[in-house]
């Protein structure tokens, strides 16, 4: 009989597990004076199939591309689909102000119109996160800029007992209540 590769424990005790929603807007902006993108590597794929980018897109708290920023999401995407626009994105969303500054969200997923990132780890405030980012197209220039709506659902664990924290509802990451 081979040996498992995997041993599974019984846990000893439950983790505190704090939830917070947001309802932040993503800000691509691709060309111009504000772009917050660049391609590092080109592809000869006619729709650009392995094209990688790196970004730096600011996350505000409202719709419009002037809004307050509250974070930024890092990282880089990669055109993975041969048939369309099937960007792989993964990105880590720093927290520049109010409550979470400094925390992060870990996130990655398909880039469309419409769908979900995966958060799979934070710092800070958000200690082991995990959850989900639903996301909706609002705004499109075609090769110019986009803002997404952005509706966080995350679960971490808090660094204090729940006792020393009180009762806390968070709307959005400058504080607000909902």
């Amino acid at each position: 009989m081979a040996t498992p590769y995997f041993t599974i424990s019984s846990c000893q005790y439950v983790l505190c597990q704090n939830e917070v929603n947001m309802k932040l807007y993503l800000h691509q902006v691709v060309q111009g004076p504000n772009k917050n993108q660049e391609a590092m590597v080109p592809s000869s794929h006619p729709l650009g199939f392995g094209t990688v980018a790196v970004n730096d897109w600011t996350v505000i708290d409202g719709p419009n591309p002037n809004a307050k920023i509250v974070a930024r999401a890092k990282g880089m995407h990669i055109m993975a689909d041969q048939a369309g626009a099937g960007w792989y994105t993964s990105l880590l969303i720093i927290f520049e102000d109010g409550r979470f500054k400094g925390s992060s969200l870990q996130a990655l997923g398909i880039t469309a119109s419409t769908g979900e990132f995966a958060i799979i780890g934070g710092t800070g405030e958000f200690k082991m996160a995990r959850g989900t980012i639903k996301y909706n197209l609002l705004l499109s220039t075609p090769n110019f800029e986009s803002i997404r709506e952005l509706n966080i659902q995350a679960f971490y664990t808090p660094e204090t007992p729940p006792a020393a924290q009180g009762t806390v509802t968070v709307a959005n990451a400058t504080g607000g209540q909902a």
